[in-house]
């Protein structure tokens, strides 16, 4: 049960506009949420997102090509940050 139900049904209703269609099919739209909820460590998210996107008819391979470009997100940002720490190593040298 969720502390204020109010806001429970706005999520629910931001949820709704968000995966409904507009400019992104709805398979483009599960894969993308697919790869934001690994990004998010989100894992009822998913869950749910992996199920949607294979109902709306991604494959396999469509849903790996999704996680590594989200893998390579995630090594990109601890690569800025790994480059940040050398270069202030170096300054102290």
């Amino acid at each position: 049960m969720f502390l204020l139900e109010e806001t429970n049904q706005l999520f629910d209703l931001f949820g709704d506009k968000v995966y409904d269609p507009k400019y992104l099919d709805k398979k483009t739209i599960q894969l993308l949420a697919v790869a934001c909820s690994v990004m998010a460590d989100c894992v009822p998210c998913i869950e749910s997102h992996y199920k949607q996107a294979v109902a709306a008819g991604a494959n396999s391979e469509e849903i790996s090509e999704a996680l590594a470009v989200c893998m390579a997100i995630s090594a990109g940002s601890k690569r800025a940050k790994y480059k940040s720490v050398v270069s202030n190593l170096e300054k102290l040298a």
